[in-house]
Formats: C-alpha cells, sequence, structure tokens
C-alpha cells in the first residue's frame, strides 16, 4: 500500500484552524506526508463548520465534486472532520456518498488509525463520535489532544503566531447555535497544560499567542483546590518571556467581568482588540436567541473596557433575520453599530440550524429578501463607520505584526511582494517589504486607508539599507 499523502481543507473559525494544524501534526508523528497539492494526495481531509448552512453547503458541493476522482481513484480516502461529522455521524452518507471518515472534533487524535481502517477497508465509513454531553466522558479524548496540542512545533499560516487552545466546548446553548451540540460541555485545561505549551511556543519563535475558547471569558481551570479565571491565566502567560502580545478571542458579553477588563490596563502584553460578538441590539430578538443579556448591559460593558483602555477596537457578530426580527428590531441593531463604532463586524443571515431551540420552536419568518437587504444595509453602514475611522490613522507611525504576503503579493511590480500585518487592534495593513519580515513586528507610516484595510510604507528605520 503507497504512503499515506494528506490534503487539508479548513472552513470556519480560528478554533477549526487550530484543529487542522493537529491533524497535521498528529498526522507527521504517524509516518504521513501532508501535502500543500490536493492533486498529488491519497487523503483528503476537510476540517468542517456547521454554525451556518451556507458552511455546510459549501463542504457538500467541494466534497460532491470529486465523484469524478473517487471513481477514477477508488482508493482516495475522503474524510470529513469537525462539527459537521457530530452532527451528521454516519448518516452523511445520505448526503455526500463518497466520504470513507467521520471524525468529530473531540477524537482527531485518533485520526492515523481511522485512516487506516478506512484504506483497509475495515468499515465505510470510518465513524469516530465524541460521547453525550457529560465532561467525564470527554476525559480520554482531551488528554489525547492535549498531548497533540502541547507538543506540537510551532507551525501555521502565520509564521511567529500561535492559537492556544483554553478551554473547548460550550455550555451557554443559543437558540441559533449548533456548537454546544457538536463540541460539547465547556471544559477548561489546566492552567499548567497551557502555561507549557505557551513556553514552549514562545522558546521555538512564536511572539503573539492568542488564547482561544468559544466563551473563552469563561475559563475556569483547575490547579489542586484552585480555580483560575480567564484573568489569572493572562496574567500569568503574560509573564512569559520573548512573548510580545497576546490576545483572546472569543468573549460572551455576559461574562465580561470587571477583572478581566482590567487586564487590558494592567497587562502591557495584552493587545487592544476584544472581539465580543452582541448578536443584535434589540432586547426582544436578544430574549429569544437566550443572550442572557440586553443590549444597554451590552454597551455598558463595551464602555467600560474604553474607559479602561481608550484605544481598544471591538469587533462583534450580528445576525440578522433571526426569527421575529421586525423592522423596528433591525433598526435597533443599526442604531448598536451607530454608537459602538465596532472595529470589525461579521454579519450573517439566520439559517435554522437542526436541533437547536430556534429550528424546533420559532417559525422561520423573515423573508430571504429581507434577509439579504438587512444584511447588506448593516455591511453598507459597518463600511462607512470603518472607512471614517481608518482615515484618522493615516499619516501616524504603527507597530504592525507581519503574518506573511498578502493575496495581492506577486502580482505587483517592484523589488518586494505586498505584506500582511495587524495592528495590536487587529486591523488589517498592507505594506511593500522583504518577505523576511513574516512572523516579525515592524513599524510602518500609514499612507492611505480603506474600510477594510490600512496601506502603508515601511518606516525609514527598518526600510532596507535605512538608518
Amino acid at each position: 500500500m503507497e504512503p499515506v499523502r494528506v490534503h487539508i481543507t479548513t472552513y470556519g473559525c480560528q478554533m477549526n484552524r487550530l484543529d487542522a494544524e493537529l491533524v497535521a501534526q498528529r498526522l507527521r508523528t504517524s509516518g504521513a506526508r501532508v501535502v500543500d497539492d490536493s492533486a498529488g494526495a491519497n487523503v483528503l481531509l476537510f476540517v468542517t463548520c456547521s454554525v451556518r448552512a451556507h458552511a455546510e453547503n459549501r463542504v457538500f458541493s467541494n466534497i460532491g465534486a470529486l465523484a469524478a476522482r473517487k471513481r477514477r481513484q477508488p482508493d482516495l480516502v475522503i474524510g470529513l472532520l469537525g462539527c459537521m461529522a457530530q452532527q451528521y455521524g454516519g448518516r452523511i452518507r445520505s448526503r455526500v456518498p463518497l466520504v470513507d471518515v467521520v471524525c468529530a472534533p473531540g477524537r482527531l487524535a485518533e485520526l492515523p488509525d481511522l485512516i487506516e481502517a478506512a484504506r483497509t477497508k475495515q468499515a465505510s465509513p470510518v465513524v469516530a463520535l465524541d460521547p453525550p454531553r457529560d465532561a467525564d466522558a470527554f476525559a480520554a479524548a482531551d488528554a489525547a489532544l492535549d498531548e497533540v496540542e502541547t507538543c506540537r512545533p510551532l507551525g501555521g499560516p502565520s509564521p511567529g503566531h500561535a492559537f492556544v487552545t483554553v478551554m473547548r466546548g460550550c455550555d451557554n446553548f443559543c437558540a441559533y447555535c449548533v456548537v454546544p451540540n457538536v463540541r460539547g460541555p465547556e471544559r477548561s485545561r489546566p492552567p499548567g497544560v497551557v502555561l507549557e505549551e505557551v513556553r514552549r511556543l514562545v522558546g521555538q519563535g512564536a511572539r503573539q499567542i492568542t488564547l482561544l475558547g468559544q466563551a473563552v471569558n469563561k475559563y475556569a481551570g483547575r490547579e489542586g483546590a484552585r480555580t483560575w479565571d480567564l484573568a489569572d491565566l493572562i496574567e500569568k502567560v503574560a509573564e512569559t518571556p520573548n512573548l510580545a502580545r497576546l490576545a483572546f478571542i472569543t468573549s460572551h458579553p455576559r461574562a465580561m467581568t470587571e477583572r478581566l477588563i482590567r487586564v487590558f490596563r494592567d497587562v502591557p502584553a495584552v493587545c487592544p482588540y476584544l472581539h465580543m460578538p452582541a448578536q443584535s441590539g434589540s432586547d426582544a430578538v436578544l430574549a429569544r436567541m437566550n443572550r442572557g443579556y440586553t443590549h444597554r448591559q451590552y454597551a455598558d460593558r463595551v464602555a467600560m473596557v474604553r474607559a479602561s483602555r481608550p484605544e481598544v477596537a471591538v469587533a462583534s457578530d450580528f445576525i440578522v433575520g433571526f426569527p421575529g426580527e421586525t423592522p423596528r428590531d433591525f433598526e435597533a441593531t443599526m442604531d448598536l453599530v451607530r454608537r459602538m463604532r465596532f472595529s470589525q463586524v461579521f454579519v450573517f443571515k439566520y439559517s435554522p440550524r437542526p436541533g437547536t431551540f430556534a429550528a424546533e420552536h420559532y417559525a422561520d419568518d423573515v423573508p430571504m429578501s429581507e434577509k439579504r437587504r438587512r444584511n447588506q444595509a448593516l455591511l453598507d453602514l459597518v463600511q462607512e463607520i470603518c472607512g471614517e475611522d481608518n482615515r484618522r490613522f493615516v499619516g501616524r507611525r504603527m507597530t504592525v505584526f507581519v503574518e506573511g504576503p498578502s493575496p495581492r503579493a506577486g502580482k505587483d511590480p517592484g523589488p518586494f511582494p505586498q505584506l500582511r500585518g495587524r495592528t495590536p487592534g487587529n486591523r488589517i495593513v498592507v505594506f511593500d517589504g522583504p518577505a523576511g519580515l513574516a512572523g516579525t513586528e515592524v513599524d510602518v507610516e500609514v499612507t492611505d486607508s480603506s474600510p477594510l484595510t490600512l496601506f502603508a510604507r515601511l518606516a525609514e528605520a527598518v526600510c532596507p539599507g535605512g538608518a
């Protein structure tokens, strides 16, 4: 049997991006080769998102497009990983019969064995699902994932930046969301395990660490008799020598405590950036969503964060067209966006997700045409606000973390490619510079702006040949 050559396609959030890194590392340690070109692979893995119908449909379409190749190459193994795997289980074959491996988020450490079982036709499909929502039942799988994650080398698409999981699962049960069903109950990783992983990654050259959790500010890690909250963990992680930047995502408004807000002021390494989804500006819609706060309580928390550190950039998510959302409810969302002046907003049209409270109890009564109209109206408002706010950075000198080449790299003439970086507040900056700057911090001078991007040039002191 020929050696395993794996190509991984990833959809969705930062949790999935990290899952893809862990999958790659686990497979490499088993002797597999991870390849960039899917045409040269004999195992195709899809790390999937089940939060919205659009994300699922992309996966169905892309796997379905492999039918002709599967006929030509019958030994090709196709694996469905992550949230969709847990959501559909073996039933996925009724939608995409091509799938050979179905692996839930908590079972990723078992992938080498699952792939081997599929290649030797031990089962069709080979299915590994997470247990019901019982934290104790996840203990063995979490320990296996911790072993893979803690020992992984620094990698990923952005040199010098690493994601670190601090908690898994979710207990919020927002009415529209499948995450509690597909990622299980909340489990916080022990502080010592997190700190060891951070030290290893920074020792390998990571300059920025982003702590991850579905509701990361609900972190409650146990060490002996003590329970650490996220502020405790951040303070300790920030002491890691040579760590330049520290961020955490995603935060739930209900768990945004005064103690955590103070880390923006008191811990210099913490980036002035907060991703805290509001989802709606209407109290009636927020109640039906089971979000657990009002629009005033959300605004109060944003005000507290900005009082603690005025330059904090706040990003948010919104769902338009949630069941029962009236024109007046939508206007309340628009009003909240006007008042908060978010640095980034991610807007989504509501789609019913199987197994959620909203899908089972609410009629999807906002027409798709109206969802599209509201989606565009909100995006237009965000573009206007971000365009105005980004213009104030023109002429400023800023320190950016260089992620790597921008999507336009190599398309324009010039001695250097266009690079993409991030300000401490997570704003995108593009500029021309040597590719070797990836993974480092450099100073740039902002020369122009758009609603989504700051355009800059390298500051003279860091230009090749500069003083």
